[in-house]
């Protein structure tokens, strides 16, 4: 699934293939403007088999920017949502809109990337907007191999849904510090936005040992009716021995969450794995058994 975190480099990088910059303050452009563009982005879309009304719309929202593009960006945020899908499909519901732009936005990734492969010179502020669209789309277990969009993960584990379930889940649990936690997942996302492979690493992981601690907090409240003793709550091995005692992981549950465990506090590069590959998934691992903790304290507290 393309995140509406790749969607937004996505239009900033639409914008900044098809803008035009307009005047100059301390030598930084004023303002940028799509509408003498707009032929350019009908050929494009059309060249590359888009659907005639998108080209359409796409050419009159580009035609509205001559003041700033922001329109033309919405457009492309609206993608995501389906909202600009809605007049061209009234017979579909909300939920198939979004499937639609889904595949929409996945081409349009593809063909951008093309774009950008095609060209022997873009302006420096291209070239940092296409390097942060393609580390977003990494981030969305996205590929680009020969010409081609590749989605080696899809169908496995969509990363964006699963932390929105996670955050769903862990309020439903009235789990605590729920803001320093999640803080650390934001990060492991921040940091390999920013190619930080090792931070990356290491926030996953402090996600994964702060989700576990208030699991066995939590459990702990409601079985002894007092706080977990300290001595355990600070040593993520007596953690997991406190979750496998509690009945909440069975032992071989255990065994894999600690071998998980150190995978995520070796960081460092593997001779035969890119060092992003190895943040992304330990960052999916992270998320997985973390979900699987979540989903045990629940089922406890519903019997």
């Amino acid at each position: 699934m393309i995140s509406r975190r790749t969607t937004l480099a996505l239009a900033r990088l639409f914008t900044c293939a098809f803008g035009n910059t307009h005047g100059q303050y301390f030598n930084r452009p004023t303002y940028r403007t799509m509408n003498d563009a707009a032929g350019e982005v009908y050929d494009f879309l059309y060249q590359n088999g888009y659907p005639a009304w998108f080209c359409n719309v796409a050419r009159d929202v580009a035609d509205q920017c001559s003041s700033d593009t922001r329109p033309f960006r919405d457009f492309v945020l609206m993608i995501h949502t389906g909202e600009s899908l809605a007049p061209a499909t009234p017979n579909l519901t909300w939920r198939q809109r979004e499937k639609v732009g889904q595949e929409l936005l996945k081409d349009l990734a593809e063909d951008l990337a093309k774009w950008r492969k095609d060209r022997t010179y873009v302006s420096p502020e291209v070239g940092v907007v296409v390097t942060e669209f393609l580390q977003n789309l990494e981030l969305d277990g996205y590929v680009f191999r020969a010409d081609a969009l590749l989605a080696p993960e899809e169908g496995v584990v969509d990363a964006k849904e699963q932390s929105g379930v996670l955050q769903d889940l862990y309020t439903e649990l009235g789990l605590q510090n729920q803001e320093t936690v999640f803080h650390h997942l934001s990060l492991s996302e921040e940091h390999f936005i920013a190619r930080r492979w090792d931070d990356s690493i290491s926030n996953s992981r402090k996600f994964l040992e702060g989700v576990l601690q208030e699991v066995a907090a939590s459990h702990h409240r409601a079985v002894r009716g007092s706080a977990i003793p300290d001595d355990v709550y600070s040593r993520p091995a007596r953690v997991r021995d406190y979750l496998e005692s509690s009945g909440l992981l069975e032992q071989k549950e255990k065994q894999a969450l600690s071998s998980s465990y150190g995978l995520l506090s070796e960081t460092g590069g593997h001779p035969y794995m890119a060092q992003n590959d190895q943040a992304r998934l330990l960052r999916h691992l992270a998320l997985t058994f973390s979900q699987f903790a979540l989903l045990r304290l629940k089922g406890f507290k519903n019997t």
